[in-house]
């Protein structure tokens, strides 16, 4: 049976481990999270759950669709709406208790390594290896995907002496991402968010508001704002408390009369990328060994751009 190690267990790594596996692969994933998931994040605060990271996903292509179709029939998603400031009919999907949901859902099944920490990336001997700290091989085979942001990937392909082409090379170190802070509160009363429960803005301090309640995931009142990513790279590294206060007292039209029981920053910084690279996956091969490169930064921003670039690594490699 041939085997396959995967870096990151988001939705790229999944959507490649469960496309390999179906095709009879032995799969390990290494994440250095405790959970699954990467950006499909669902947060408990006391009685609340609010997703903080992609607050929905829609459906174009037909893999993504059909996966989708199970994951509803299974109970892992739900619908949310079809639309926001308008209605057009195009359904927008959430995990049935946050977005995690869906992530814990193509999990099943996969041998999951997590909470460990990936120092470095080797190509010798035929073999990949993720290197830990100390010198010592956590997962080794003759082929991996690495889904990481491109940043932290080059940074272990760097430690570990991985040579992509020039061209591919020079592709990856000159991709870019956008950072998004996230302010997240409980609240007593009603917000002034509009039906269904999602507000996607073009202008202001925030991109996406989300009633968590509404939606469907919480059973408090518990809200969800997207800084818009100038103001968060702009703000990323000053002081979070500072931040967390001024991300409040922007969030006051929206709260309305509601009183903020409890509240947090979350930030992500490489919240998505300015400009993918064109193509779903790339190939880095070293004699006999093959790494297939995957994530949001190939070829697709969106949840569904991710699931189709993990895809197309687990296809490469097959």
């Amino acid at each position: 049976m041939a085997k396959t190690i995967i870096l990151g267990a988001g939705l790229a790594g999944l959507s490649a481990a469960r496309h390999l596996q179906a095709h009879g692969h032995d799969v390990a994933i290494t994440d250095k999270g405790r959970g699954v998931g990467g950006r499909l994040a669902t947060r408990r605060m006391g009685d609340a759950r609010l997703d903080h990271g992609a607050q929905f996903f829609t459906t174009r292509g037909q893999v993504f669709t059909d996966t989708v179709a199970q994951a509803l029939e299974a109970g892992a998603v739900a619908e949310w709406c079809r639309g926001f400031a308008e209605q057009d009919g195009y359904p927008r999907y959430r995990g049935s208790t946050g977005m995690t949901s869906l992530a814990k859902w193509l999990a099943t099944d996969i041998d999951m390594n997590l909470g460990i920490e990936v120092d470095r990336i080797e190509m010798a001997d035929g073999q990949v290896r993720f290197m830990g700290p100390e010198g010592d091989v956590l997962a080794q085979a003759s082929q991996a995907v690495v889904t990481a942001p491109i940043p932290q990937m080059l940074n272990l392909f760097d430690r570990g002496n991985v040579h992509a082409s020039a061209e591919l090379d020079d592709a990856l170190r000159a991709t870019s991402y956008f950072a998004t802070l996230a302010l997240l509160a409980v609240v007593d009363g009603e917000p002034n968010i509009d039906e269904p429960g999602g507000m996607q803005l073009d202008s202001g301090p925030f991109t996406f508001i989300a009633d968590n309640k509404r939606k469907g995931i919480s059973p408090v009142r518990a809200l969800t704002f997207h800084a818009e990513h100038d103001y968060s790279l702009r703000r990323f590294d000053d002081d979070p408390q500072q931040v967390h206060a001024e991300l409040l007292e922007q969030a006051a039209p929206w709260l309305g009369a509601a009183t903020v029981v409890d509240s947090q920053l979350k930030k992500w910084r490489y919240a998505g990328p300015v400009t993918p690279l064109p193509e779903p996956t790339y190939l880095i091969e070293s004699a006999g060994a093959r790494i297939a490169l995957a994530g949001d930064a190939f070829a697709g921003p969106k949840v569904e751009g991710a699931f189709n670039s993990g895809y197309a690594a687990a296809n490469a490699l097959l």
